[in-house]
């Protein structure tokens, strides 16, 4: 079975772009179009990684970091935040919420697919 990576972000164009990378390396990818969709989704289909922007109105990456990770049903879940500007106030906030690393922007395809593996092979060990 293929492992499910569920992606949040209000761009579109970024979300595809992250969609085509990982889905061309055998992964499913689950789109979230912003933090509430992805609360939601992250319940319903516990994805084996979850993907999110940090710069999201209405529900930010980091609430949604923090929401995943308080909840005791999807804390084992890696997390990680994609990012053109990792300001140090936000990335605090990523991290005390439980952020599990970062993808900075721009990224390639080949660092999104390495990152995504890196943090998959830490958590089947």
């Amino acid at each position: 079975m293929r492992q499910r990576i569920l992606i949040v972000d209000d761009d579109v164009d970024s979300m595809r772009i992250l969609s085509y990378a990982l889905r061309a390396a055998g992964y499913d990818a689950l789109p979230a179009y912003g933090g509430e969709d992805a609360i939601i989704k992250t319940k319903r289909h516990r994805p084996d990684l979850v993907i999110t922007d940090l710069a999201m109105p209405n529900v930010s990456g980091v609430e949604v970091i923090y929401a995943i990770k308080r909840d005791p049903q999807t804390r084992h879940i890696p997390v990680l935040a994609v990012t053109a500007y990792i300001w140090e106030s936000i990335a605090r906030g990523a991290n005390q919420a439980g952020c599990d690393g970062y993808i900075a922007k721009p990224f390639t395809a080949r660092d999104v697919v390495a990152k995504v593996r890196e943090h998959l092979e830490v958590r089947a060990a």
